[in-house]
């Protein structure tokens, strides 16, 4: 599959490690760099960024990180960001998320995520990395030792192998037509097990059976 070009502007605070990522972005066929910045302040000041489709932020501290980029999304609400961090806190992922990003991964993330979460973001769709999605499907730990009383299901027995089929491939972020695809079944078809899945499993969208998925352990 051919990928469209997407417009990326790097963010990164180091400049030698910059530049290797740089290289590398720039050797991707599907990539366009269009330029690269020490921080958000100087992305907010950037002549390319009315250009840019994506924004690739290296964030080794999430400290003021979710204000920075709602200012700059109010200036270019089309920008997409990725962004790529070390941090173990789910209360600053949340907050990042919160802020508009679509993309979020750690720095330990394989080659090959890198390259399926930028083609993900540049789509549209949302893309967290697994260890991302594990936590963010955890309880709070002030709730882990109370009994909660949770609506979502802790056992996959319930759901047919077709709905397990689907929900391994959404999860994987496949789309409707190459899940259809790859089960030799009709996009409708499709279509009518995800409405099945989102009432079954009392989520509304793609990221809430994502999510449910790593908690059964599907994906």
């Amino acid at each position: 599959m051919k990928y469209p070009v997407t417009i990326v502007h790097l963010v990164h605070p180091h400049p030698f490690e910059c530049a290797a990522v740089a290289e590398w972005l720039e050797k991707r066929t599907f990539i366009q760099l269009n330029g690269q910045s020490s921080s958000l302040e100087s992305l907010s000041r950037s002549s390319e960024l009315g250009e840019t489709d994506i924004a690739i932020v290296f964030a080794y501290c999430t400290e003021d990180i979710a204000r920075q980029i709602i200012n700059i999304k109010k200036m270019q609400p089309r920008l997409r960001f990725l962004v790529v961090s070390a941090t173990s806190s789910m209360a600053a992922v949340r907050e990042v998320i919160h802020a508009g990003v679509t993309g979020y991964m750690g720095l330990d993330a394989e080659i090959e995520e890198w390259e399926w979460a930028i083609k993900s973001v540049s789509e549209g769709k949302i893309y967290y990395g697994q260890q991302v999605m594990v936590q963010l499907a955890e309880p709070p730990k002030d709730q882990q030792s109370q009994p909660v009383i949770q609506s979502a299901p802790t056992t996959k027995n319930f759901l047919s192998k077709r709905e397990l089929e689907i929900l391994r491939l959404v999860a994987s972020e496949y789309s409707t037509n190459r899940i259809a695809d790859a089960l030799f079944i009709s996009g409708k078809t499709v279509e009518t097990h995800r409405r099945n899945l989102f009432q079954k499993l009392g989520v509304k969208n793609s990221v809430g059976l994502t999510k449910i998925a790593v908690r059964l352990g599907v994906v």
